[in-house]
């Protein structure tokens, strides 16, 4: 079970704890993945976005060197699992704009299918068997030791400069994918905000009732920028495999034109999600808390 923040009693304890819970999470979602690799995969994947999040909340108390460490660490276990999942997610959003337009229904859409369909059945995950489940997951949880040069804040307050930090990033990288074309752009907004809502979700006990409308907000913020991102995946894979597709020039571009489309719809919605969740100034945003 998920370890939870206290107010009260030793706050570097409490953090240590949290982190240690984050750990043991993924690598029982690692064991999980044997008998459900979807939904094990993507919790595992979810779990290290999460730690990652909060060793950057806390790097200021840590040595450089192991901070690097532990992020590379976390960052690497979660790339080892990309492959099928995200076969799985594009057949998922190829299908979902399909039934949201009718014009691409026929012929264009069933290549495209059947294209994606194929591209599941080479997963590079379940070539490697299950013991790369097992062993990746005995690594996961050899790496839940004592961290060895940490000093972790005392308290909560302690924590606040940094967190201002995160929160003002997110602000910054919304505005420069507002006002830019790169997906880049977005795709650094999309990270930053997911920076913002871990870390403001596992301190949530400690603020209270208060913030619970404010990680809400994120998490709606961060799903949409997830499905964003989906569909600006979908393109570019479509596009990078445009000769396998063998479809015409004018059917490979409804094709494309639908997905763009889709795609800067969802960009308009996660910028206006975003007018109401960093619509604060930094110092305004600590005060709330």
């Amino acid at each position: 079970m998920r370890y939870r923040l206290s107010p009260n009693g030793n706050f570097a304890k409490h953090l240590r704890r949290l982190m240690r819970s984050i750990n043991d999470e993924i690598a029982l979602s690692l064991l999980r993945a044997f008998r459900d690799p979807e939904t094990g995969v993507h919790e595992a994947r979810k779990g290290c976005k999460e730690i990652r999040a909060i060793l950057r909340l806390v790097k200021p108390h840590m040595d450089k060197e192991d901070f690097s460490d532990h992020q590379s660490f976390y960052k690497e276990v979660s790339a080892k699992l990309s492959g099928n999942r995200d076969a799985l997610v594009r057949t998922k959003t190829w299908n979902s704009l399909v039934a949201e337009m009718p014009s691409l229904q026929g012929a264009p859409a069933d290549t495209v299918a059947g294209f994606l369909s194929s591209q599941t059945l080479l997963d590079p995950l379940a070539e490697k068997g299950s013991d790369f489940f097992l062993d990746l997951a005995l690594e996961v949880d050899a790496h839940n030791k004592e961290p060895k040069n940490w000093s972790l804040p005392k308290s909560l307050s302690d924590l606040v400069p940094n967190l201002k930090k995160i929160y003002q990033k997110a602000r910054k990288a919304e505005k420069n994918a507002r006002e830019s074309e790169d997906i880049e752009d977005f795709h650094e907004f999309r990270k930053r905000s997911k920076d913002l809502f871990y870390c403001l979700r596992i301190l949530r006990p400690m603020f209270g009732k208060g913030l619970k409308s404010k990680v809400s907000q994120l998490q709606n913020l961060t799903e949409t920028q997830g499905d964003a991102n989906d569909y600006a995946v979908l393109r570019d894979y479509l596009i990078d495999h445009r000769e396998a597709l063998e479809l015409d020039e004018k059917d490979f571009e409804l094709v494309k034109n639908a997905i763009q489309a889709k795609l800067h719809n969802l960009q308009d919605r996660a910028h206006s999600e975003a007018k109401h969740v960093l619509s604060e100034s930094p110092g305004a945003f600590i005060k709330l808390l």
